[in-house]
């Protein structure tokens, strides 16, 4: 049996514990953010259908009560023709590039039918 020389380094042993207290933590933040993000009311939309609905008379609701504005995103042909009254026109097609000029305190509700 050959002993260590003082000359050689010895395996550092640590790197594997650090790699797995590092990625403890960072599942762990992850299962936080979703919960707050859940509980705030602000939950991670990954499909379509997870996309919060309101019906009809909780739209007209939060208008009436200048809680929301009302977003028309047909195109502009068909929102002259006609849309809700007070609500504004921004057509799905230059939604993204309009996107930030939007007020990111106001609820803006959308509608296309």
């Amino acid at each position: 049996m050959q002993k260590p020389t003082k000359g050689k380094k010895r395996k550092n042993n640590a790197l594997p514990i650090v790699l797995f207290i590092a990625l403890g933590l960072i599942g762990m933040g992850v299962l936080v953010y979703q919960g707050v993000r859940g509980l705030t009311g602000n939950p991670i939309i990954k499909s379509q259908d997870d996309v919060p609905r309101l019906s009809v008379e909780e739209a007209y609701q939060a208008v009436r009560q200048g809680q929301a504005v009302l977003v028309d995103t047909r195109s502009v042909e068909q929102f002259a023709e006609l849309h809700a009254l007070g609500a504004i026109n921004l057509p799905i097609g230059s939604l993204e590039s309009t996107l930030a000029s939007l007020d990111p305190e106001v609820w803006y509700i959308t509608y296309c039918t």
